[in-house]
């Protein structure tokens, strides 16, 4: 319990002292780029679940002002929402499962056909993400003029509920990062995109999610696995769409 409390509190304190994020625009007129190579694997293989002000949250903040034995309180509680997260999140994913539904593929198309309509050429880059890593390590390529490698890292996407009394919607968290790839130290393009933010971050992209793929409880999308599957691929073809908008 001491070191959980420990990990904790120093989580805290690297998150009030975190350098606020600045992104990178990128300049199509100067970098005259015409080949985009994307990354593969862009996005977690299964869905998740992302939930805010749940049971857990609401006793962590009853306890708050009660020093170290109720952040131990808070601490167990959390324990306990985890275990209905990983409930909740089987089931979402076993009905977009029933769906057959890919988000690899769903995005992947959305992103190649956004980039082609911008007169892109469009190839698929081999590189592999390593552990540890946030984007692919891209080798130089001297030969590769007017060309640059995309890489999307997918943190999340799936269903998330923003607080008690709202409904489940889809949600998308995404961050994008293009580098030159003669010279990949030079990096064109760095941003980060969010669809359905519950709180919407200064200099990134937040996009509104759609009231209409809204699910009072994880039952619900259990009973109507088509229209759940139908608001993440509104979610994500969103996501690639922006994306893509990055590099007009």
């Amino acid at each position: 319990m001491k070191k959980l409390i420990g990990t904790f509190l120093t989580l805290s304190l690297l998150s009030a002292c975190a350098t606020p994020y600045q992104p990178v625009p990128f300049d199509r007129a100067t970098t005259q780029l015409t080949d985009i190579q994307v990354v593969d694997d862009a996005l977690p293989q299964k869905a998740d679940v992302r939930k805010f002000a749940t049971n857990g949250g609401n006793i962590a903040g009853a306890t708050s002002g009660a020093g170290v034995a109720g952040l131990a309180v808070a601490l167990v509680a959390a324990g306990v929402e985890a275990n209905i997260a990983a409930g909740q999140r089987a089931k979402i994913q076993a009905a977009l499962e029933k769906q057959h539904f890919d988000a690899e593929k769903v995005f992947d198309e959305a992103l190649e056909a956004a980039l082609k309509s911008q007169n892109y050429n469009v190839s698929t880059n081999p590189a592999k993400h390593e552990s540890g890593k946030t984007f692919v390590v891209v080798p130089a390529q001297p030969n590769a003029e007017a060309t640059a490698v995309l890489d999307v890292k997918g943190d999340a996407y799936g269903y998330q509920l923003a607080g008690n009394g709202t409904m489940w919607r889809p949600f998308v968290v995404l961050q994008v990062h293009m580098v030159d790839a003669k010279d990949p130290t030079k990096v064109l393009m760095d941003n980060k995109i969010e669809y359905n933010a519950v709180t919407p971050v200064p200099l990134t992209v937040s996009i509104p999610g759609d009231d209409e793929y809204g699910f009072a409880k994880i039952d619900d999308i259990e009973a109507n696995p088509e229209k759940a599957a139908e608001g993440l691929k509104k979610a994500l073809v969103a996501a690639a769409n922006s994306t893509a908008q990055l590099l007009k």
